[in-house]
């Protein structure tokens, strides 16, 4: 399974959000460093996606996994504390429209 992950992901065609979802899921197993603040973004990428296929509980379920995927970047890297920024960005906005009223 990781080994299809990879390929989808360096294929020459880009995953959908589902599928970019799901690869960095199954691959921040193996490399957290690399895969968790992507892992974040693919969730609330996913969200922004498929806003009409997914219950708004769902959607807001994606957006408190990719919070608890970029606390989870490892502590030393050097990376972590941009990725943590950018994620905390992307997840307060996707939650504002989330919760704005339509119509």
């Amino acid at each position: 399974m990781a080994l299809r992950a990879r390929v989808l992901l360096a294929g020459s065609e880009p995953p959908t959000p589902w599928q970019a979802y799901r690869a960095h899921r199954l691959l921040a197993r193996d490399n957290p460093a690399v895969h968790l603040p992507k892992l974040a973004l693919a969730a609330v990428e996913l969200t922004r996606h498929h806003p009409l296929l997914l219950r708004r509980d769902l959607q807001l379920r994606l957006l408190d996994e990719a919070l608890e995927a970029a606390a989870a970047i490892p502590a030393d890297d050097p990376f972590r504390a941009e990725a943590l920024a950018r994620i905390r960005h992307e997840h307060a906005k996707r939650l504002n429209e989330l919760r704005m009223p339509t119509g």
